[in-house]
């Protein structure tokens, strides 16, 4: 929790990003991307944009699944479709280079989405500076978006996750106790439930 006090206090002026869900910090703008902290994802960083067909497309680190680092989620509430939990064979580009990945289906608040996890740390660099990116479900094309700026959104993804690593380091979390009557360090109590 201090970690996010801490991160709070460093992006305390700015607004609130309305793209990403009501538990994420913002960290800044650039180049028509949105860079924010996650703390339900283990205070991994994202990158976030939106386009003119209301698809969202939101990058970064998931630390929850050390396995899987990594994810793209892709949203349109146009989408209605799309089953939560579902798992759909997507096969991904960034201008020529191609992937197949397993993406999950979400129900977000306003939005059906696929979530589709990655552990090859490469893909950073391989989203960085493309200009194109496509998804297609059995040869069937879902989207495709014009990107811009993604090197300088990806500087600035990892300058937010490098800033939150060291605050995460200098500010472990405190062991959570299995014992709900336990007291919190530094405070007493002569009844039990007073703490």
């Amino acid at each position: 929790m201090r970690v996010l006090f801490f991160v709070l206090a460093l992006i305390a002026a700015m607004p609130r990003m309305s793209l990403a869900d009501d538990e994420t910090v913002p960290w800044k703008e650039v180049g028509g991307w949105s860079v924010a902290v996650d703390p339900t994802l283990d205070n991994g960083c994202f990158v976030l944009t939106s386009f003119d067909d209301d698809t969202i497309f939101r990058f970064g680190f998931n630390f929850r699944k050390k396995d899987n680092p990594l994810y793209i989620l892709l949203g349109n509430p146009n989408w209605k479709s799309l089953e939560k939990g579902k798992h759909y064979p997507i096969e991904l580009s960034f201008d020529q280079s191609k992937r197949t990945a397993d993406a999950r289906g979400l129900d977000l608040p306003g939005f059906k989405s696929l979530w589709i996890d990655f552990k090859d740390s490469d893909l950073i660099e391989e989203f960085a500076g493309k200009l194109n990116f496509r998804a297609s479900l059995r040869g069937k094309q879902i989207v495709a978006l014009g990107l811009k700026d993604t090197a300088r959104a990806v500087d600035e993804l990892l300058a937010c996750q490098k800033v939150v690593n060291d605050a995460v380091a200098k500010h472990p979390a405190l062991p959570h106790s299995k014992d709900p009557f336990e007291a919190r360090p530094g405070t007493q109590a002569s009844d039990l439930f007073d703490l």
